[in-house]
């Protein structure tokens, strides 16, 4: 019910943003490869806005898929298995109060149960400060808290499987505009965990743009997150995804 009305509260200035700045990036990779072994990964994502003075509305998400063929050793049958599966869906509105600072709140439902997740939701509101906002560089830095439901894939020694924590959030991004072909972005994530202090997660993501037409990039990234207690004994604490995307704006 909070999450209903959450959103509710969300998509009321959207009705209202007559006359607004609409843009979208949306980016799609492919690899496939054969051989001696044969690996197939598929990548999309997109970013809605819509601003208006002081207000702002986001919506955006991603869906990462990977399959691998394998070869029973005794019966020689070839299955396709799946080797990744993980996606999120977000709204987020962004209010400017004043010069820099401004304030967000935001919802997010993401999973994957490569990381012992089936699916996780997010609550945060903060603040937000931006640093700079021009044609050629944009700098910002959120700071808020976040609310946290976890379903996870094993249940632990009492049985219980659906986890609630109490997060802050530390966020910084950096874009910026080199040349007319070439462009750079980073951004950092950190959100230490008060309900268990050694559960925190820290992600982040380089990335480089090279201009093809005036609507088209060919995007490269690295993308890691690390949780420093995953949910399920002997996962690894780092998951990482290096891309190769074709990249859209408009």
């Amino acid at each position: 019910m909070q999450s209903i009305l959450l959103l509710v509260v969300f998509f009321i200035p959207a009705l209202v943003m007559a006359e607004t700045k609409f843009s979208n990036e949306s980016e799609v990779s492919v690899i496939q490869s054969g051989g001696n072994s044969s690996v197939e990964t598929y990548n999309a994502k997109t970013l809605s806005k819509w601003e208006k003075a002081k207000n702002t509305l986001s919506f955006g998400g991603h869906y990462t898929l990977g399959a691998t063929e394998q070869t029973d050793a005794v019966t020689n049958e070839t299955e396709t298995v799946e080797s990744a599966r993980n996606w999120d869906v977000m709204t987020k509105y962004e209010h400017q109060i004043a010069g820099h600072i401004g304030s967000y709140g935001a919802i997010q439902y993401e999973g994957d149960k490569f990381s012992g997740y089936n699916q996780r939701e997010n609550l945060d509101a903060g603040l937000k400060y931006t640093f700079s906002k021009n044609d050629k560089t944009k700098s910002f830095a959120e700071l808020g808290a976040r609310y946290t439901i976890e379903r996870r894939i094993e249940e632990d020694e009492d049985g219980e499987d659906v986890f609630n924590f109490t997060k802050a959030r530390l966020y910084y991004e950096f874009d910026h505009k080199k040349s007319e072909t070439l462009s750079y972005k980073f951004w950092i994530e950190y959100l230490p965990n008060f309900t268990e202090s050694e559960d925190y997660i820290v992600s982040y993501e380089p990335s480089v743009a090279f201009v093809l037409t005036n609507t088209f990039s060919l995007k490269t990234a690295y993308k890691a997150i690390y949780d420093n207690v995953p949910n399920v004994e002997g996962y690894e604490n780092t998951d990482y995804t290096f891309t190769t995307s074709i990249l859209a704006k408009f």
